[in-house]
């Protein structure tokens, strides 16, 4: 018992350290990124067009105000039909299990346990754009994830359950000891309106196109439906939070390991 506390404790510790240094990551890219309008960021990609040419221009870049559509038309959501410029639809599914306890053979009584297993998660990647009081900015989201998306689909479907599929699928289910209880589907949507803040690498393709999109350098790409002082707060309150759990992790687990060479 004290073993698998162990490992558990320094497990969640070990786990909440990557996350403290995730936050710092993103919190670091943040303050060090200007924030800048779409007139002042459009006015460096000229001069860097006049320059050296189409396809040079690269760095890292903040856009924020409202988002709207890309001029070739906005998006529709899959679940709910909410028109939108990013969705993200994700459709869970939810199963019982049965598993035989260890113990003589013929003797050991079944457990139940209910497990979820993600089926579809399908994120939109299509352009849109920032738009701020100087203009608007091209943002490709590159199926990037939206920090504090809207939640505008959210629903249990119960499984029906029927006879056992014949052929692979019903071996499969009946060698798993399992049932299907349902599925749950979830969308998130930002719609057009909606406040705005992107962190990314602003550059042009060969058509001296100008966007923000992934960065080509590894650093973080964040996009929230939020301002950027909200997000930094989130980021802080979890860095917070995952420093004592790391801490706390490590020292429980060693602590339980201790007392097992201690006591045994």
């Amino acid at each position: 018992m004290l073993e698998f506390l162990g490992i558990f404790f320094l497990g969640l510790g070990v786990v909440s350290v990557f996350q403290v240094l995730r936050a710092r990551k993103r919190i670091h890219a943040m303050v060090t990124t200007e924030t800048m309008s779409s007139q002042e960021l459009r006015e460096l990609h000229q001069a860097a067009l006049g320059a050296v040419g189409a396809g040079a221009f690269r760095r890292p870049a903040e856009a924020a105000g409202t988002a709207r559509p890309h001029p070739s038309g906005p998006l529709t959501a899959q679940l709910g039909q909410t028109e939108c410029v990013w969705f993200r639809t994700r459709v869970t599914r939810k199963f019982e299990t049965r598993h035989r306890d260890q113990g003589e053979v013929g003797s050991g009584t079944w457990q139940k346990s209910r497990k979820t297993e993600v089926v579809s998660d399908f994120i939109s990647a299509a352009p849109f754009l920032v738009e701020d009081a100087s203009g608007s900015t091209v943002i490709f989201p590159a199926q990037g994830i939206v920090d504090h998306a809207p939640k505008t689909t959210d629903y249990f479907e119960t499984y029906q359950h029927g006879p056992r599929p014949s052929g692979p699928r019903g071996l499969l289910e009946a060698t798993r000891n399992e049932r299907i209880l349902g599925h749950q589907h979830e969308e998130w949507a930002v719609q057009a309106g909606t406040q705005f803040f992107v962190r990314g690498e602003a550059r042009d393709d060969e058509r001296g196109e100008l966007a923000i999109g992934h960065p080509s350098d590894g650093s973080p790409f964040l996009m929230a439906a939020v301002s950027e002082q909200q997000l930094i707060a989130v980021e802080r309150n979890k860095k917070g939070l995952f420093e004592v759990m790391a801490v706390g992790g490590i020292i429980l687990g060693l602590l339980a390991f201790g007392a097992r060479w201690l006591f045994f």
